[in-house]
């Protein structure tokens, strides 16, 4: 499942690289750097929620019935066009 500790280490990250940013007046390389640091930790974000949904939909299947199962895999299929 999502580890949610991590998902706060990022957002930690995520604060100090935007207060970083803000104390940077001239700096634009500096800036870039944060700002690329910013995108990496939310693209971690990203991909950790993502395989927590496809964990929960997977134990969904499990234990639910054909009925539910078909539901999910209905959801799925719209979410990948």
């Amino acid at each position: 499942m999502i580890k949610i500790d991590a998902l706060y280490m990022s957002l930690e990250k995520i604060n100090k690289q935007m207060r970083v940013y803000e104390l940077m007046d001239d700096e634009p390389e500096m800036k870039m750097k944060a700002l690329e640091n910013m995108i990496k930790e939310f693209d971690l974000i990203g991909d950790a929620s993502l395989e927590g949904i496809k964990e929960a939909t997977e134990l969904l299947k499990k234990i639910g019935s054909e009925d539910i199962s078909k539901k999910i895999e209905d959801v799925s299929n719209k979410i990948k066009e």
